[in-house]
């Protein structure tokens, strides 16, 4: 009887779930072209809000950093500092987001939802060491 009731609790209670992978986290370094304004930044917003929304509801958004503002770039044996921005490209970094993944396929695939994309930006994606 016992066995019996053993047995019924067993084919009702699940064994051990799969484990999901560990996720690794990734840096996104978002940049713009240099033309990339205020105005346009208020206009990609809402397109921000979105993907921010989908990343959260997806439990893969950490953080993110904007950097709307030039700060101080240090140069040189002596030091040298200047306000301003390090650009590249014609393109500008204006933020940094984290997300997490199993791999660099997804985080790409998760990168690819961010808006200034469609407003002639770039995204690069770099594991974060753990």
């Amino acid at each position: 009887m016992v066995t019996a009731i053993l047995m019924a609790i067993a084919a009702v209670v699940p064994s051990k779930a799969k484990a999901k992978p560990e996720l690794k986290k990734f840096v996104l370094v978002v940049r713009v072209p240099e033309t990339y304004d205020t105005a346009l930044a208020k206009k990609v917003g809402p397109e921000w809000d979105k993907t921010l929304e989908y990343w959260k509801a997806e439990g893969v958004y950490v953080e993110s950093f904007p950097f709307p503002q030039p700060g101080h770039v240090i140069s040189g044996k002596d030091k040298q500092v200047e306000a301003g921005m390090i650009t590249w490209g014609g393109q500008k970094v204006v933020s940094i987001v984290v997300l997490q993944a199993e791999n660099m396929a997804k985080a790409t695939e998760l990168a690819k939802r961010c808006p200034v994309l469609d407003h002639g930006g770039s995204v690069e994606v770099r594991e974060r060491p753990q």
